[in-house]
């Protein structure tokens, strides 16, 4: 254990980490008003303790896992978080092209602009990135494929394993609308799902952890807020809010 808390990823971990803390104190300690109080309310520290409890799990079975650690290969690292802030910013362009392209399919346009405004956002979205990739890519992902892997099929099938996990986790973020077509039985909608920017980017950071590691999804994910929901949440909506 000398040697896991010695890495530099954990160090990353650690400081990464201290954002989440950071940030959530922010919220609870501010001492004025602020537009998301109800909302930043819901993250308690039961649910953020919870959180950095799954990151650290994820953390040890990618150590255990063997997986790509960041800040050990400076030529990989930058390579990596320039792939991850491109792609996570080109994907941001294309979630608003398609906002834009069919607004009576987006409900940031039918009743409100959901996009929490600046300068709110930029805690708000760099919480939710840090939050959501913890619980997905470096928990889910991680702990799932170490138990397989490592554990039962002792080091056998390694990117056959780690490609179904990655499929199966993407799956999270689709799930509420997913689920709306199989009720309805709109197959058709289910089989395409597979072929959404929302489902396909999910997939994506899988990769991202794979070649690069861990962190890398996260600069992914801050790069995609920051298009979409910083920028063009904070100065479109005089455009197309309501």
């Amino acid at each position: 254990m000398g040697e896991f808390f010695a890495r530099r990823s954990t160090v990353l971990f650690a400081g990464t980490s201290l954002v989440l803390v950071a940030i959530k104190l922010l919220f609870q300690f501010y001492p004025g008003q602020y537009p998301i109080k109800s909302q930043a309310a819901a993250f308690g520290w039961p649910l953020v303790a919870a959180m950095l409890l799954i990151g650290f799990l994820g953390l040890l079975a990618d150590w255990g896992a063997r997986l790509p650690e960041p800040l050990e290969n400076r030529a990989r690292d930058r390579r990596g978080n320039w792939i991850a802030i491109a792609t996570g910013a080109v994907y941001g362009l294309i979630t608003i092209a398609m906002a834009i392209w069919r607004p009576s399919n987006n409900p940031l346009f039918g009743g409100g602009w959901e996009h929490v405004l600046l300068p709110w956002s930029i805690p708000f979205y760099t919480f939710g990135a840090i939050f959501l990739e913890y619980l997905l890519r470096l928990g889910a992902l991680c702990i799932l494929f170490w138990l397989l892997h490592v554990l039962i099929f002792r080091r056998r099938f390694r990117q056959p394993i780690f490609w179904v996990l990655a499929a199966i986790v993407a799956l999270y973020e689709i799930w509420p609308y997913l689920i709306v077509d199989i009720h309805a039985h709109r197959w058709g909608s289910v089989a395409l799902s597979a072929f959404e920017p929302l489902y396909l980017s999910n997939v994506f950071e899988g990769w991202l952890l794979w070649r690069f590691g861990w962190f890398a999804p996260i600069v992914f994910r801050l790069a995609f807020y920051l298009v979409w929901h910083i920028l063009f949440g904070g100065f479109a909506g005089p455009y197309f809010g309501h």
